[in-house]
């Protein structure tokens, strides 16, 4: 008001025609004002749709994920009441928002599956799609290694353009020669892992040791590196005993360290 009160009017017009000008002014800007603020409210209101849509599909899109660390198994229970027991060093993944409509999983590893009747249920690996409808089974898949072992029921299990229609007995596995179907009078021993016994037939020598890696949590160091065979099978309980059995018929000879880990080299002769 101080200030106000040292300002002057312009020359020859009268106070009242100043006052009018300066009020119309103010009704002019006032409009600018108001569209600024609902703009800025309609802007805000489109983030926030835009959020929540956001956020609702990924909540659609989001899977479920288990893991396994290294000497650890454990089991799941999926969203249909089916089963799931991973071996060690797995990992299976789901959508529960979708999983009503596509029972669909993503396993990378090896896992024990006990499937309720219903629509189709899938196991998607980098090796291959196994699809079945009700039924217990076993489906491996690490690195390039591949098989589905079929406990009940059916299985379909498809790689590489190739399919194999698999019944209680049967064994599906990739090898050099395509998508072999092969029957086995002890089909169970394909999931006796889950009572802590591993059973290979006619197996690398290598994948028997990444195996003993996994179920001990131990680094193994194996000098021969040639392409040896073994039909073996082991208990997950003791390392030593483990590779005795292993190691003693091949005729090697086995060193495990402080740290956990283990050398393999051949017996002097």
């Amino acid at each position: 008001m101080k200030m106000a009160g040292g300002f002057q009017t312009p020359p020859g017009k009268p106070n009242s025609e100043v006052l009018d000008s300066i009020l119309n002014k103010i009704k002019k800007t006032t409009p600018t004002k108001t569209k600024r603020l609902n703009w800025f409210a309609g802007a805000a209101a489109a983030v926030i749709v835009l959020l929540l849509s956001i956020y609702s599909l990924n909540s659609y899109l989001s899977t479920k994920t288990v893991k396994t660390k290294y000497a650890e198994q454990t089991s799941v229970s999926l969203p249909d009441g089916s089963s799931v027991v991973l071996n060690a060093g797995s990992k299976v993944s789901w959508s529960d928002k979708k999983f009503d409509t596509e029972r669909l999983v993503t396993l990378q590893g090896e896992a024990y599956f006990n499937v309720k009747k219903g629509n189709k249920f899938t196991i998607k690996t980098k090796n291959g799609l196994v699809e079945v409808l009700g039924t217990q089974l076993n489906v491996f898949s690490r690195n390039n290694s591949f098989w589905t072992s079929c406990i009940t029921g059916r299985v379909r299990v498809s790689t590489n353009n190739q399919q194999q229609l698999i019944l209680p007995g049967d064994v599906a596995e990739l090898t050099v020669n395509g998508l072999i179907k092969t029957h086995k009078n002890n089909i169970e021993k394909t999931i006796s892992w889950k009572e802590g016994i591993f059973h290979f037939e006619d197996k690398p020598l290598v994948s028997i040791f990444a195996e003993l890696e996994r179920q001990f949590d131990v680094s193994i160091e194996y000098e021969n590196r040639k392409e040896r065979r073994i039909t073996v099978s082991f208990s997950n309980k003791k390392l030593n005993e483990a590779l005795d059995i292993v190691c003693i018929p091949m005729g090697l000879k086995h060193e495990v360290d402080k740290n956990q880990k283990v050398r393999i080299f051949e017996k002097q002769k």
